[in-house]
Order: C-alpha cells, then structure tokens, then sequence
C-alpha cells in the first residue's frame, strides 16, 4: 500500500565509442529494463566534468572547432590541418546552399503536383491550352474561395464556361472559356477580384503521367534533401561537440518501411512459414524496395495502357454495332493528312445546332448521323490550324472524341473482326504480365521476412538514438532503471565492457530532486489488475502512496455492499472466469477481456459474500448468516437502520484512512505544515471526528456495543469535546496560511470547503445502503408477485427482474462504487500525476 510497493528508479548513465553504439543499444534493448530518457545539455556538462579524465576526446573537440575559428578569421591557411578544417567550413556552407535549392525544388514540384490534381479534379486530360484564339479565349488562374462566388454571380449570365477545383483550404484553380469578345471584360472581373494567372508552361501531356512524374521528381528531391541534411548534422556536431540526434534517417526509415508494408499490401503478400535467415542492412533493403516498387511499377503501367486500350477498342466496338444498326455500311477514314484532321466522337443531338452556329462560316466539314435517342455520331474534318479551336468547342458541347476507330478497315464487318482480334492480343499480353507479377511476388517473399525484421530493429535502434546525446566520437545513453536490477544490468554491462577492450563508461545515479522519475509498481500478482483502476485516475508519483491495493479492496467491498446478492454473485465470478481464460484476447471499451473477467471474478466474490450475509438468492429472500438480520429484514425499519449506519460507519473509516495516507505522503515530501495544518493532514483528521462525533453524541449511536457509545446528549453536545475537536481542526485549517506564506483569505474559503466536503462525503456513503435497500426491494417485488400470481412472478419477477439486476444495477452499482473510490477516497489523499515506467525492449 506505500513505499514499498513503488520500486525506487535509479539513473543509468552510459557513454560508448560511435562505432559500437548499436551494439550497445540492443544490448540493452535486449535487457528490456532500462527506460531512455534524453540526456540534457546539463546532464553532458556534468558528465564531462566529472569524468575529464575519461572524456578527453570532448576537449579535442572543442580545439578542432576553435582552430577552424582561428582559420577562418585569420583568412591564411597555414597547415595541412589548418587547410583540412577550412575546407570542411567551405564544405558546410556548400551545403547549406544546396539544402536551401533543394527545398525551394521541393516547394515548387509540391505546387505543381497540386495544379496537376486539381486540373485532374476538373476532368482534364491533357493541360489546357490558354491565351486567346481566333474566336475564343481560355485562361487559368487561382483565386480566393471567397472571392470565387464573386465570380460565379458576374458571369453567370455570360457565355462562358466556368470550372474549377480546391487547391487549398483559401484558394481555387480557375478555368475559363468564353468568346474572344468578352476577353477584355472577363479579365478585369477577375483582376479586380485578386484573380492570379497560372501559366502552364511546364505542364504538357497527358495529366497522369504528369501526376506520376511530379510525384517521382518530388519523392527523390526529398531522398536528396535527408541526404544532405544528415550530412550537415554529421559536420554541426563535428563543430559544436555534443548535440541531439537528429530526425531524418528516422524518417527515412519510416517513409522506406511505408513503402515496405504498402508493397506487402499491392501484392498481397502472407509470410512463409519456414523463412531462411539472412543478414541485411539499410542499402540493401532499400535497393530491393526500389527495385520491386520499379519493378511493379512498370508492370502495372503496362497493364493500365492495356485496359486504357481494351476500353477504347470496346467503346469502338460498341459504337461500330449502333452504326450498323444505323444502317453505315462503311466508317469514316480518321486520321491526319498533309493539312487536314479527321476525327470523330460521340455527341448529344441536342448540341447539334449549337456547334453549327459556332463553326458556321468556317471551313469545317462534318458529318452526322444519329445512333440512338440521345446519341449521335459527328465526323468532322478540318484544317490542322483549326483542329485545337474546334476540339476546344466541341469540349464545351460534351463531346466524346471515340480513337478506337483509327487505323480500322472501312468495312464495318472487317473492323469488328479487327477489334475482336486485338482485344485477344490485349488478353494474351495480359496473362503474361500477370505471370511476371505473380514471378515477382514470390522472388520478393523469399526477402521480405528478413527486411520486415530488419526494418522493425532499425526503427527501434533510430527511435532510441533519438533519446540519446553524441558526438564526433561518443554516444551518451541515459534512462531508468529499477533500484532491485542494479545489479543485473551492472553484470550485464560489465560483460559487455570486457568485449569492447574497456571501452565503455557506465554508472549508476540517484535523480534529482528536479526530475520527472517514472514510477514502478510492484503489486502481489493478484492486485495488478487493478492497476487499471488506478490508472484510470492518474498514474502514481514515485513519492506518492501507491493506492492499488487498497483501492481494490474498497471498491469490492463497496461493490458487494450495494449488490448483495449469492446467485448474482456466483453468475458474476461464472462470467468473469468465461473472460479471462476463454475471451483472451478480445477488446472491449479499451479494456481487454482477460482484465475485465479478473475484476469481475473479485466483484462476484464480494457480492456472494454479502449476498449470503443478507439473505438473498437470485432475488429470493433467503436467512442471512448476519444474527441481527431476518428473512425480509426490509419490512422492518430497524433493519434498514443498521443498513444505513453500516454505511456510514464504513465512509468514515475510508476516510479517515485516506487522511492518514495523506498525512504520510506530505511527511514524505517534507510538508511538515501541510501535514499539521492541511485540510487533508491532521487538522483535517480532528474535523472529520469531531464532526462525526459531535452528529453521533447529539442522536445518540452505538457504533460497536459495549466498546464505542454515544450517549444522546441533544444540544448539550455544543459543550461536549467532540465540538471542541470540530473548533480546533478548524483553527489549524485557518492559520495555515500564516505558515505556508499564502493569501490569509485563502483559509477562510479552505475553512468552509472542508467543513462542507466532510459533511457531503460522509452523507455520500448513504449510498451503498441505498443501493442495497433497492435490491432488496426487488426481492421484496418477486416475493410478492409470486404470492400474488405465480406465473407473472416466474416471468416477470424471477426472469426479468433477475435479468434488470444482472445487467443495468451490476453496471450502475459498479460506477457508483467507483465514484466513491474517486472522488470521496482518493482526492484526499492521491495525485495521479506520476508517470509509468516503460521500459525500452528489441
């Protein structure tokens, strides 16, 4: 219940050579004892001072970086060495400058992949063409979200055709199309709304693969950047002596073991059974990753331009089938010729007469016959000059330009022959890159065992560096440990300290009062489960009382109190056993079956006990074992009496322990006033007595026969030395301040809260009596059912009122018991602002 169940933490210091840092580190991650914490700049200047002797490579640092100071002031290289370190300054701003370029690189393809998206959103395929036409204009731009209604409404009535698409959380990408009269008016709405130009010069092709390069320019620019971000971190700590690690191989590793899992995931990979060890390192494992990701890449874009062509053939031949039922004997020559394109699609009849007014005058000629209701068939040639401007047009009227039909016979039944013919080219060619995909899923199982293990190591060791402090040549590792495996990890060390020639320092060191040392409990096996009690409130300090036991104790007990019942009690231990040993590993609410089922068993216990002591079964009054109690004690009011002064009589003894809980924890943090004085130290003992006291002596209450009377004083109690006890904890509550240095006002309002606080927590506990009158009452209901009916007293007494019981009271009496453990037991006396011991382990 105190001390001796939280495991005092001792500091492990280690300093080891960089070259055998990782050793070291599994080493200890394989120990599974020690918790990293980051050493701070003033744990290192410490440690050097402590150990100059041991650490003189930290003083030939600093010489290095003042003889580079020295070099670089004076402008002379006078020595190889000198001229060595000058280089090595050159060296670092060289890459500072490439590090800025590669970030501004960086920001840029980030915009650009953005555009391409958000032309993607808009339904582009290719980049729009912009600048003005013959007859129309077509401009691209961003602009705010705001201002975007703005432009809706001043064009709305306009012919134009708007899209757009989000870039951000603020901005929009623009597209506009309209006729080359509205140009001039167009722009100034748009400028006047702070419309901003996107030129997309850079952007050209097919958007997709636009996408997909961008995408890849942008993954190895940022490769890039780590690499000389690392090698950067690598010079700042030749310079400046010890520093933090840093962030970006982590990264790296992370971002390589995304790409790993996503390549299980795209492959479908399952693990083998029996998997062959073998030896890997970080190149390696990126190589392979790279390779299948290329690998696969490539295969799958092979299969994209297959489908892509499969659905163009199939759209041909579905519309070659609506010609033939059209009575088109004969397709269209499509193509490009000397100064002319033919070129063919789908439209809607409707946009018939609008594309002729467009083109009307131009010289276009075209072709329509219509294949359905709403489908019709265009054929149209044009001069090459004047193919982007009539697609432009065509785009706005929903045009479907059909390329299936290039390069087909112009005889309708060859042409289907053609495509039926290529189609099962294109199937062919498919089975045979699925055989290379499924050829490239083996050969990367065979691997994927052993980068999986070495992937999960390395992001370990990484993350641990991170909690580390180096230099050119040294690591310094810093964590807890607990007091009892001091001398384990010191044996563990030793050995490991002879392999490395005595390379390697360690020492053990009390924290500091400053410190935030994590807490290790050490409960007997049967409490540990209710650890998740405890930490549902807050974790212990490590110089507080640890509550788990005596929480678990009081919670049953209030538990059984307010649920009395022998059959509920043994259906509950039945369930709880069902959910530790059979539902294992089941989650429910965050808490785990295996947990649940063990608190279960305690409360099933708790209530059998007190189920037994008052006489109830299965809500079927039976004879208590307790001698002051009867089968039915609930029609008589001296039984609910006792009830409720048991209840009472318990809340003050829980009380009164936690006080005393209280008054150790101060004690042991050297609170000697809080400790006297304090509303939760001795003067708040006196008042919770004098007060209990004071209410016994006025009515008169037995507490334990023969033992503990109060005699019924009435008002006479005002000068019994119960009172007095209520005045002098009081007293000692108001003068706390005059010791503590705090605003005197400051005990007046702690005089009333805990005068207030004592009295509502007292009165509180009436509630475990109450909740044991209800269930006897319902007892009471089956009782009298069952005389009255027996048949609703099987159904509705025995069955449901048992099933009510057993479900909502269990889950009510069970946070209510809680409710008492927190707020009327443990903020008396518990802070909870510790934090857990967590051990790093490989």
């Amino acid at each position: 219940m105190g001390k001796e169940l939280i495991i005092p933490a001792k500091k492990l210091i280690v300093v080891a050579l960089r070259d055998r840092e990782e050793e070291v580190l599994r080493r200890l991650g394989e120990l599974g004892i020690i918790q990293l914490k980051k050493p701070s700049e003033r744990d290192v200047l410490r440690l050097a001072e402590e150990e100059e002797a041991r650490l003189r490579e930290l003083e030939e640092l600093y010489e290095r970086f003042m003889e580079i100071w020295r070099t670089l002031t004076l402008g002379v290289s006078e020595t190889p060495e000198e001229k060595e370190e000058q280089e090595a300054y050159q060296r670092y701003n060289s890459l500072r400058r490439r590090l800025s370029h590669l970030e501004a690189e960086e920001n840029e393809l980030k915009k650009r992949l953005t555009i391409v998206k958000a032309l993607i959103e808009m339904g582009e395929k290719k980049a729009p063409e912009t600048g003005k036409f013959q007859d129309l204009f077509s401009i691209v731009g961003i602009i705010s979200k705001k201002a975007l209604s703005d432009v809706k409404r001043k064009i709305s009535k306009k012919p134009v055709i708007l899209k757009y698409a989000p870039i951000s959380e603020s901005e929009v990408l623009l597209h506009i199309i309209g006729i080359i009269d509205l140009w001039k008016e167009i722009v100034k709405i748009l400028n006047d709304l702070g419309f901003r130009e996107l030129p997309l010069k850079e952007i050209s092709g097919d958007l997709r693969r636009v996408e997909e390069i961008t995408q890849e320019r942008l993954r190895r620019t940022h490769e890039e950047i780590q690499i000389v971000k690392h090698e950067l971190e690598m010079m700042r700590a030749s310079f400046m002596g010890f520093s933090p690690e840093e962030d970006g191989r982590l990264r790296a590793v992370k971002e390589l073991h995304e790409r790993f899992m996503e390549l299980k995931k795209i492959l479908s990979l399952e693990p083998l059974k029996h998997e062959e060890e073998a030896e890997i390192d970080l190149d390696e494992a990126k190589r392979i990753i790279d390779q299948v990701y290329e690998r696969y890449n490539l295969l799958s874009a092979r299969l994209g331009e297959i489908e892509d062509e499969e659905k163009r053939l199939e759209e041909a031949r579905e519309l070659i089938n609506m010609l033939e039922r059209a009575g088109v004997k004969e397709l269209p020559e499509l193509g490009e010729y000397e100064n002319l394109e033919s070129f063919a699609g789908i439209i809607d009849p409707e946009s018939i007469n609008s594309f002729k007014r467009l083109v009307s005058g131009k010289p276009i000629a075209y072709d329509v016959k219509k294949v359905g209701e709403h489908l019709a068939f265009i054929h149209i040639v044009c001069l090459k000059d004047l193919v982007r401007e009539v697609k432009t047009t065509l785009s706005s009227l929903d045009f479907r330009e059909v390329k299936g039909l290039i390069q087909l016979p112009k005889d309708i039944n060859e042409a289907k022959a053609v495509i039926e013919e290529r189609i099962r080219e294109l199937d062919d060619r498919r089975k045979l890159i699925y055989r290379d995909l499924q050829k490239l899923r083996e050969e990367f199982r065979s691997k994927a065992g052993a980068i999986s293990r070495f992937l999960f190591i390395r992001l370990r060791l990484d993350e641990a560096l991170l909690k580390t402090m180096k230099s050119e040549t040294m690591r310094v590792i810093q964590g807890w440990i607990p007091e009892d495996s001091i001398k384990s990890v010191g044996r563990a060390l030793e050995s490991l300290r002879e392999e490395l020639d005595g390379k390697l320092l360690y020492e053990f060191r009390d924290p500091s009062p400053d410190e935030k040392v994590p807490t290790i409990l050490k409960n007997p096996r049967i409490f540990k489960v209710f650890e998740t009690l405890v930490r549902q409130y807050g974790w212990p300090g490590h110089l507080e009382s640890d509550p788990t036991i005596v929480s678990g104790i009081l919670w049953t007990i209030m538990f059984g109190m307010m649920f009395p019942d022998l059959g509920h009690g043994i259906t509950i231990i039945m369930l709880g056993i069902l959910f530790s040993r059979f539902l294992k590993k089941k989650i429910i609410l965050g808490l785990n079956f295996r947990r649940l089922g063990k608190l279960m068993i305690g409360l099933g216990i708790s209530s059998t006990i007190f189920g037994a002591l008052v006489g109830e079964f299965f809500l079927t009054e039976i004879q208590p074992l307790l001698p002051t109690l009867r089968a039915g004690w609930l029609e008589n009011p001296s039984g609910v009496v006792w009830l409720l002064k048991v209840a009472v009589f318990f809340g003050i003894a829980q009380m009164l322990l936690a006080l005393f809980m209280s008054v150790r924890n101060h004690l042991r943090n050297g609170e000697l006033a809080e400790a006297i004085l304090g509303e939760r130290g001795i003067a708040g003992i006196l008042l919770l007595l004098g007060l209990a006291s004071t209410a016994f002596s006025f009515i008169g209450v037995t507490v334990i026969p023969g033992v503990l009377e109060f005699p019924e004083l009435g008002m006479r109690t005002l000068t019994s030395w119960p009172f007095f006890m209520i005045i002098v904890g009081l007293i000692m509550i108001l003068v706390k301040p005059f010791f503590t240095g705090e605003e005197k006002a400051v005990g007046i309002g702690l005089v009333l809260e805990t005068f207030i606080s004592l009295l509502a927590n007292m009165f509180s506990y009436m509630r475990i009596a109450g909740f044991a009158i209800v269930h006897a009452a319902l007892a009471m209901v089956v009782f009298r059912l069952m005389q009255a009916n027996p048949l609703m007293g099987i159904g509705v007494g025995l069955i449901f009122l048992n099933v009510f019981a057993l479900t909502i009271e269990f889950l009510v009496c069970t946070i209510q018991a809680l409710r008492l453990l927190y707020y009327e037991f443990m903020t008396k006396f518990y802070q909870g602002t510790g934090t857990p011991y967590t051990p790093w382990r490989l």
